[in-house]
């Protein structure tokens, strides 16, 4: 009769442990939470991809398409605060520093959002470091199966011909799973820069960016898109693509800072429904590369 006794008081000391502001909770368990209230939990996410920071919503989740519930949330993992989060409105004057959500375009249907960071030198000359990939948030997910490493690219060449430059690129599947992502062969070049910028570069003397010179293609509309537009990238599959960018001038002698994204249908996708294709699931988001290059 002792022995079940102190069973039982084992166990409800166990209970009580595994609480957190009267809700229950595991070990390595992950959510937001706005003035002591819940807004979201593991249980609410389909994933979380990491290579564009879009959360994935099942489609019973306690949002329920209501994403101002985020403004001022913590992300908490096993009890303890990683980062504050906030909603930043288009018509703010101020840069939003930190991680944060873009009203307009951060916001999928009421499937997904993207957690986004502004990263601003202070007046010492330091920066502030991005929380979002804190290793105790990809804990949390791995342990439950909801974290995705999604797509990268990175840079295979940049030649200069005049005042043109050659891109070659790599767009890597980090993921098991298989996405469609826009294929700029079956696009044309002028519709898949409508999606992206493209190829661009800093000139450190002339203190500006310069932009190529392709012409962009407009779709029937921005809520426009096609599954004709797209190919399937399989998992731990690579692709190489290349491009040529003319551009106004092409500076020599001096180091200049390119950069290039590769786009989604991010805005024109707004149903749950659209993801999920027979060949594989709809990759939404941005991915970018970076370097350092002198001609």
């Amino acid at each position: 009769m002792k022995n079940r006794t102190w069973t039982i008081i084992l166990l409800l000391a166990l209970v009580s442990a595994c609480t957190i502001d009267g809700e229950e909770g595991n070990p390595d368990d992950l959510k937001m939470v706005n003035q002591g209230n819940v807004v979201l939990e593991l249980s609410d996410i389909d994933y979380y991809d990491f290579s564009t920071h879009v959360v994935y919503l099942k489609e019973n989740n306690r949002l329920e398409g209501d994403f101002g519930q985020l403004q001022g949330a913590n992300m908490v993992v096993n009890g303890s605060e990683v980062y504050p989060l906030k909603i930043h409105e288009p018509y703010l004057a101020t840069m939003p520093v930190g991680p944060h959500i873009k009203s307009l375009i951060d916001v999928f249907g009421d499937f997904a959002f993207r957690i986004s960071f502004g990263d601003f030198p202070d007046g010492a000359g330091s920066s502030i470091q991005d929380p979002r990939s804190d290793p105790r948030i990809i804990s949390a997910l791995k342990k439950q199966n909801k974290y995705r490493a999604g797509l990268s690219i990175d840079t295979e060449s940049i030649i200069r011909e005049g005042n043109q430059l050659k891109l070659k690129i790599k767009l890597r599947n980090l993921d098991n799973q298989d996405y469609y992502f826009l294929d700029p062969h079956k696009m044309g070049e002028g519709l898949f820069h409508y999606f992206s910028n493209g190829l661009e570069f800093f000139d450190p003397v002339q203190m500006k960016y310069q932009q190529n010179r392709i012409q962009h293609e407009q779709p029937e509309s921005s809520q426009f898109w096609s599954l004709d537009w797209m190919s399937v990238i399989k998992g731990k599959e690579s692709k190489t693509f290349e491009f040529t960018y003319p551009f106004e001038n092409v500076p020599t002698g001096r180091d200049l800072k390119f950069s290039f994204t590769f786009p989604s249908p991010e805005l024109s996708i707004t149903q749950r429904s659209d993801l999920d294709q027979e060949g594989g699931r709809i990759w939404l988001g941005n991915v970018g590369t970076e370097l350092i290059k002198r001609f």
